[in-house]
């Protein structure tokens, strides 16, 4: 779960990872404190207050209020928007952890292995019938900020708290958009080189190893590439994973808004009956077909939701803490974060169940 959530919790099976996480959460934040070691949400929510009063305004909030608008914000946030479907889709599918672990490991099984069948059920259990190892995946922090000077004007007008929470909303879009990079592009360092955490790397799924790494032959986003030509590209691409990889969960399909406005257009010139995009939803095992802004040109990406192949591991759902200000003339400091990482199963033998596509 990217958000705190009792009721999300409760239909998705993250309630007791997701309360731990919160209570964390808010440790964090009672731990801010001033010189005085009083509260520094208290202090400025007094201060603001006490600037209102002075105006002849009597709207009194308090730091629970300011609290439950900036967490409030952070579930709008990660609602689906429509930009990026794929993140849109993986929201249900996320895992709850401790945040205390820096890597999220998992099972990979090697395929089917025997049984016994029999009448009498005494032949013993086939303990050693499945091969199978383990992988895993990081949970780094994705993290931002914003703060306002101490003596800052805009702290003493009416506006202070929209002022406040128009600047953290802010702040909680870009982490969004940094976690959905990390998805696509993966988590370098300064240098350019790809972090790695107890011998685990996460190269995005332009360019990880747990993704099948496809080249395409079509055009996709071409509008001289014929109807048929598309329909055929497609079966192809869609195949690597059917029958080379043995993937037979339903398929979404995420695609540039370069392909799928190509799509768009009529099948076949002398038969104005349907479109591309209809005929490519007619094919076996393509359950959805979405366009997805991270995706440019000619990418794609074939996706099985539904296999439990694929899902982020949240370490600590998003929101927002405040700094400790050691001393008085100290600004105001305000940090959105949280922890999560993307799960991307392979099987032991080397089978892929998600693929991206691009040209060369």
């Amino acid at each position: 779960m990217f958000v705190y959530s009792k009721k999300l919790g409760e239909e998705t099976g993250n309630l007791e990872a997701n309360s731990f996480q919160f209570s964390k959460i808010t440790e964090e934040r009672e731990a801010a404190t001033d010189k005085g070691g009083n509260s520094v949400m208290a202090e400025f929510v007094a201060k603001i207050n006490a600037a209102n009063k002075i105006m002849g305004i009597n709207a009194v909030r308090s730091q629970a209020d300011i609290y439950k608008v900036f967490d409030q914000t952070v579930l709008r946030q990660f609602r689906p928007q429509g930009e990026f479907t794929l993140l849109d889709d993986l929201i249900p599918l996320s895992r709850s952890v401790r945040i205390n672990a820096p890597v999220y490991e998992y099972v990979r099984s090697g395929g089917r292995g025997w049984a016994h069948t029999s009448m009498s059920g005494q032949i013993g259990a086939a303990l050693d019938a499945t091969t199978f190892d383990y992988d895993g995946t990081m949970v780094p922090v994705h993290d931002t900020g914003f703060k306002f000077n101490w003596r800052d004007p805009r702290l003493n007008n009416p506006d202070a708290y929209d002022v406040l929470a128009d600047a953290q909303a802010s702040s909680t879009e870009t982490v969004r958009l940094q976690y959905v990079d990390y998805i696509y592009d993966g988590y370098k360092d300064d240098k350019g080189n790809f972090v790695k955490i107890d011998g685990k790397t996460w190269k995005g799924l332009r360019g990880d190893e747990r993704v099948a790494q496809v080249t395409l032959t079509t055009d996709f986003a071409a509008a001289a590439t014929t109807g048929q030509a598309m329909r055929d590209g497609l079966i192809k691409v869609r195949d690597t994973l059917r029958i080379t990889n043995n993937s037979y969960a339903p398929l979404t399909l995420y695609v540039s808004p370069q392909i799928m406005s190509n799509t768009e257009r009529y099948f076949s010139d002398n038969f104005q009956s349907s479109t591309i995009l209809e005929e490519w939803r007619k094919l076996n095992g393509i359950a959805a077909i979405k366009e997805d802004a991270q995706l440019t040109g000619n990418e794609l990406l074939l996706v099985p939701l539904t296999a439990g192949v694929i899902a982020p591991i949240v370490g600590s759902a998003f929101a927002t803490v405040t700094d400790s200000r050691p001393h008085y003339n100290s600004d105001y400091v305000w940090r959105t974060w949280g922890a999560a990482g993307l799960m991307v199963k392979t099987d032991i033998t080397g089978k892929f169940s998600v693929l991206h596509g691009k040209s060369a």
